[in-house]
């Protein structure tokens, strides 16, 4: 399966797979990743569950939902 993913993204998962190996500490994680420890736990979570495919955006691709409408736009 392939997977999409944006810099930031790839960045995350391999910090995320580190803590997932038990090489890395959630503590040590949360501070590179600029993030807090409960973020990193959740990232953690849908990883193991989910693979990489957990750490993708789940609105990618959707449209905005601050979008003008379209009527109005018109």
């Amino acid at each position: 399966m392939c997977v999409a993913m944006s810099k930031k993204e790839l960045a995350r998962l391999e910090v995320v797979q580190r803590v997932a190996d038990g090489g890395l500490r959630m503590a040590t994680a949360a501070c590179q990743l600029k993030l807090s420890g409960r973020h990193v736990k959740r990232l953690v979570r849908a990883f193991r569950s989910n693979g990489a495919a957990g750490l993708v955006s789940k609105r990618r691709g959707k449209p905005s939902n601050n979008r003008i409408d379209p009527a109005r736009k018109a």
